[in-house]
C-alpha cells in the first residue's frame, strides 16, 4: 500500500476516531427507541451508558501506559472494529443483560483505540499540538454527529431497531484500511519515542501535580457532556413532548456544534494559550446550561443547543493537549486518562443521574449539570499554565515525506 504524506495522517486519524465513535455516539439517539419499544427505564437507559464507559474507563490508562513502552498500531484497527460491532447489534437483542454486554463490547473497542490514537496524533502534529489534537478530537465529535443520524436513518428505513446494524459498516471499512498503514504508524511512533528520550536526557520532567488538577476538571466536564448527550434527548421526549426521532436528533445537533467548537478550540489554544481557552469555554457553559434547564420552549431550547455544546467542547482538545504537555514523558498514559479514564467517568456517573431522573424528573438532572459546570469553571482557575517544551535533537526520518 502506497504511503501517504505525513500531513494526511492527521486526517486519517481523525477519520479513524470518527469511525471508532460512531456507535457510541449513536447510543443516546437509540435510547428513546429502546424506552418506547422495549420499555426500559431511565435507570436502565443510563445503565447502558455506564456499560459503554465503565470498562473503558478502567483499561484505557493501562493501554496508554503500554503504548508508551511498546507501540502497537494494530490496536487502533482492532479497537475500531470492536467499537463497530457492539451497539450496532442492539436491535437483535431482547435481554437487557445481552444489551449491556453488547454496549460494553463497543466500550472496550473504544478503549483500545483512543490511547494509541491520541499518542499518534501528538506525534504527527509536530509543533502545532493544539491544531493536531483538535483534528483528532473532532473525529470523535463527527462520529457523535453521524452516529445518531445513521442510526435513526437505519431504524426508519428498516422499520425497527434492527436497522441500527448499519452502524457497523463504516468501522469495518476503516479498520481494514488502517491495517494497511501499520508500518507507517510504527515509523511515527519510533520518531516520537526518540524525541521523548532526547528531551528526557535534556531535563524534561513530568508535572503530575498539575496533571491531576487538570484531570479533575476533565472529570467534571466529562460528566456534564455525558449527561447532556444522555438526558437532553430524553428531556426533549418527556418534558418538551417531542417524538423519538426529533429527540434523537438532539444528539446530532450537540455533536455537530461540538465538532466546530473542537476545531476552534485547538487553534485558539495554539494562539492564545491552553488555559485561557479552557476557562473561556467553561465560563460560558454555566449560563448556557442554566437557560436549557429553565426553558420549556422547543424553539429556544433548540437554539440554545448550539452555544451550550460549543462552550462545552471549546475546552476539550486544549485539555487533552495540555495534559500531554504536563506529562510529556508519558503521552500515551496522558491520552488514556484525559480521553479515557476522565472522559469515561461521565458514563460511570450516568446511572446515578438516571436514578435521579426516575425519582424526581429529568429536569432535576439538568440543574445538577449546571452545578457541575460551575464547579468545573472554578476548578479551571486552579490549573497552571502549560510548561515550556524542551526541544532536543532527534531523528526526523519521517519528515522526508512531508
Amino acid at each position: 500500500m502506497k504511503k501517504l504524506k505525513r500531513g494526511a495522517y492527521s486526517y486519517l486519524l481523525m477519520m479513524g476516531h470518527l469511525c471508532a465513535d460512531i456507535s457510541g455516539g449513536a447510543l443516546p439517539a437509540i435510547l428513546p427507541f429502546l424506552m418506547s419499544e422495549k420499555g426500559i427505564t431511565y435507570t436502565a437507559a443510563a445503565g447502558l451508558t455506564f456499560a459503554l464507559s465503565s470498562i473503558g474507563s478502567i483499561i484505557q490508562p493501562v493501554f496508554g501506559s503500554m503504548a508508551d513502552k511498546t507501540s502497537r498500531p494494530w490496536l487502533m484497527s482492532l479497537g475500531i472494529l470492536m467499537a463497530g460491532c457492539g451497539i450496532s447489534m442492539l436491535g437483535f437483542l431482547d435481554s437487557y443483560t445481552a444489551m449491556f454486554i453488547a454496549v460494553a463490547f463497543t466500550g472496550i473497542g473504544s478503549a483500545l483505540f483512543h490511547p494509541d490514537g491520541g499518542r499518534m496524533a501528538n506525534y504527527v502534529a509536530g509543533e502545532k499540538k493544539g491544531k493536531g489534537i483538535s483534528l483528532f478530537s473532532v473525529g470523535g465529535n463527527m462520529g457523535g454527529a453521524i452516529g445518531p443520524m445513521l442510526a435513526v436513518a437505519g431504524i426508519t428505513a428498516f422499520g425497527g431497531l434492527k436497522g441500527a446494524a448499519v452502524l457497523a459498516v463504516p468501522p469495518l471499512l476503516m479498520a481494514a484500511f488502517m491495517v494497511t498503514q501499520n508500518s507507517r504508524f510504527a515509523e511515527f511512533a519510533a520518531e516520537g519515542v526518540h524525541a521523548t528520550e532526547a528531551a528526557k536526557a535534556a531535563g524534561q520532567k513530568d508535572d503530575w501535580k498539575s496533571f491531576i488538577k487538570l484531570t479533575g476538571v476533565v472529570f467534571l466536564r466529562s460528566t456534564i457532556g455525558m449527561g447532556m448527550s444522555t438526558f437532553l434527548p430524553l428531556f426533549w421526549m418527556n418534558v418538551l413532548m417531542q417524538s423519538e426521532s426529533r429527540s434523537g436528533s438532539v444528539t446530532t445537533i450537540l455533536a455537530l456544534s461540538g465538532a466546530v467548537a473542537t476545531l476552534i478550540g485547538g487553534r485558539l489554544a495554539d494562539k492564545y494559550g491552553f488555559n485561557k481557552t479552557i476557562r473561556t469555554g467553561l465560563v460560558l457553559l454555566v449560563p448556557c446550561l442554566s437557560v436549557m434547564a429553565l426553558s420549556r420552549s422547543v424553539i429556544l431550547s433548540t437554539v440554545m443547543l448550539v452555544p451550550t455544546a460549543m462552550s462545552l467542547n471549546l475546552a476539550f482538545s486544549p485539555s487533552v493537549a495540555l495534559g500531554q504537555k504536563f506529562v510529556p514523558n508519558h503521552i500515551g498514559l496522558a491520552s488514556g486518562i484525559t480521553m479515557g479514564l476522565a472522559s469515561s467517568f461521565g458514563g460511570v456517573v450516568s446511572p446515578l443521574l438516571g436514578r435521579v431522573a426516575d425519582n424526581t424528573g429529568v429536569s432535576t438532572v439538568l440543574w445538577i449539570l449546571v452545578t457541575l459546570a460551575a464547579l468545573a469553571c472554578l476548578g479551571s482557575f486552579l490549573v497552571p499554565d502549560a510548561p515550556k517544551a524542551i526541544v532536543a535533537e532527534a531523528p526526523v526520518a519521517a519528515e522526508r515525506d512531508n
